[in-house]
């Protein structure tokens, strides 16, 4: 029987290095620019503009008319500064464009939606049985997946203690 030669490598060592951790980055990066921007403008929510993303080293700004537009151009050196001092001090400059549907989506993650799968209940008592042996964080985790089975059942989630 062959054996392994090699140890397994750490699941987060390997994600840090993939396009999934870069594009987490960006986006994350983007947000806390989106927060700047806002502070800078005074609002508490952006709705007429967007950081959209950070291209060639510049960030790039969406509007969603003219008017904006020519607003935040004017607004461009403090909003660059403010970029520099709070988040990339080796920002390149930034972009204000306007969109070109004259309207900004939103920014969505897909890790913040809900779960709306639903388990089998096969399923969810095999991940309950599993939680019984465990301990702590997993234990935790296998009892909420669990829930996903029949969120009515007034059961759902709980273990015998033993």
């Amino acid at each position: 029987m062959a054996r392994y030669t090699q140890k397994p490598l750490d699941i987060s060592k390997v994600l840090a290095h993939s396009t999934l951790a870069s594009q987490q980055q960006q986006v994350s990066l983007v947000q806390q620019l989106n927060k700047v921007l806002a502070d800078v403008l005074q609002l508490e929510q952006l709705s007429f503009c967007q950081v959209s993303c950070i291209r060639d080293g510049r960030a790039i700004i969406l509007c969603a008319s003219a008017p904006w537009l020519t607003s935040l151009k004017m607004q461009r050196d403090a909003i660059l500064d403010n970029f520099r001092r709070k988040i990339l001090p080796d920002l390149a400059g930034i972009e204000i464009e306007a969109s070109p549907n004259g309207q900004i989506s939103k920014l969505q993650l897909p890790v913040a939606q809900k779960n709306t799968h639903q388990l089998s209940d096969s399923a969810a008592s095999a991940l309950r049985s599993v939680a019984q042996n465990s301990e702590g964080p997993l234990k935790q985790a296998l009892l909420k997946l669990a829930q996903n089975a029949d969120p009515q059942q007034p059961n759902s989630g709980k273990t015998k203690p033993g």
